[in-house]
């Protein structure tokens, strides 16, 4: 397996044994780790597996919330409420406008992308009209 294929692999695992558990088992992971890589004369790649693991935790911790353009705080709060329920509540958003999606939003997390758009419906409409779908 090459380095960087196997730092990543490292990681997925590390951050999905870890998730949610207290920090001696965390540590205690962690240890289990350091003496299979040892084993294998690859404990070197431990600090980049870690750094590895808390970028993968933190990507799949975010809901990515895209809005055609600013929202009153009443209907901010009400759509990021249904997205945590949807999605995960230990999950946070982050907010952004984008202007090109010309209204409705969109929602992205590492494994889902929720795509209520008016840009999408309308893309959706012209392939209908030419007959591509």
């Amino acid at each position: 397996m090459k380095t960087k294929t196997a730092i990543t692999t490292w990681a997925r695992v590390l951050a999905m044994m870890t998730k949610g558990q207290p920090e001696p088992v965390k540590k205690k992971i962690i240890l289990r780790l350091r003496e299979q890589l040892k084993r294998k004369k690859k404990e070197y790649l431990l600090p980049k597996i870690l750094e590895s693991a808390d970028k993968y935790a933190a990507r799949k911790e975010k809901i990515t919330l895209v809005l055609a353009r600013e929202t009153d705080s009443r209907t901010k709060e009400l759509l990021e409420q249904r997205l945590k329920a949807f999605l995960g509540q230990e999950k946070r958003i982050e907010l952004k406008i984008d202007g090109s999606i010309i209204g409705g939003f969109v929602a992205q997390t590492e494994d889902c992308l929720i795509d209520a758009s008016v840009k999408k419906y309308l893309n959706q409409l012209k392939m209908v009209s030419l007959g591509e779908i």
